[in-house]
């Protein structure tokens, strides 16, 4: 009978319980985020944004403008009004580029639900803004769940990237996408996108949201265009209503 060394018995037993709890983890996360994707609240905020523009062959961002604007949340629906751009109201989306039209937890579905062909893979550990963080490194063929992106038509690309989970409590700290493969002649030949999520008021009760994101789409042009944003004094919607007697 073959005997196999204490140390590596040790050694297997080890690695097992470890993959069994990052198992365990990556099963929290889901149910987690699952459910917040199917419970995501309406509501109302200030987004700004800063955007940036650059050449290629240079590293240094330009400052092109600030967009201020009041931001709707429909679930994973977003639409904005009273639009700004350095300080001054103009018509929506002037150059009608460069704002992110991704909803708030639109990656959540495509990300953890088992039906989808996103594929996770356990990375390591970290810390994110002083919370320990499992790392996952996420895999999505072109075509997937995570939908199109639009420039010169709409495309589903492939994704790749990482998603950092709180442990123990399984919510997203942050997401990081890169979108490739697009077809050619497609008006921009890659789309990055970092999302960061945080604990927000909405009146009383307190709510698991973005805070603010990063995008960056790099042009067939060789242009790069980056825009900030962050969303801040999150609010239930308000209606006015005017009642006359006669």
């Amino acid at each position: 009978m073959m005997r196999w060394p204490l140390a590596l018995v040790i050694f297997s037993v080890s690695v097992s319980v470890s993959l069994l709890g990052q198992d365990a983890a990556l099963e929290h996360a889901r149910q987690v985020n699952l459910e917040r994707a199917t419970n995501m609240p309406n509501f109302v905020a200030d987004e700004v944004a800063e955007r940036y523009t650059r050449r290629s062959e240079s590293s240094k961002w330009k400052h092109q403008d600030t967009i201020e604007t009041e931001i709707t949340v429909r679930g994973i629906q977003i639409s904005r009004q009273n639009w700004r751009r350095n300080g001054k109201r103009v018509s929506p989306d002037p150059d009608g580029m460069h704002m992110p039209t991704t909803g708030f937890g639109a990656a959540l579905k495509p990300l953890f639900d088992r039906e989808c062909p996103t594929t996770l893979e356990f990375a390591g550990r970290d810390e994110v803004r002083g919370k320990p963080a499992l790392i996952y490194r996420f895999r999505s063929p072109a075509g997937g769940c995570f939908g199109n992106l639009y420039g010169s038509g709409p495309y589903n690309a492939a994704r790749t990237g990482r998603v950092l989970i709180d442990d123990p409590t399984g919510e997203v700290l942050q997401f990081e996408e890169e979108a490739t493969g697009f077809p050619r002649g497609f008006v921009f030949s890659q789309r990055n996108q970092v999302m960061t999520w945080g604990s927000v008021k909405i009146g009383d009760a307190s709510h698991w949201l973005p805070v603010a994101a990063d995008f960056i789409w790099h042009f067939s042009n060789r242009e790069f265009y980056r825009t900030t944003v962050e969303y801040k004094n999150h609010r239930h919607f308000e209606a006015a209503t005017n009642i006359t007697f006669k």
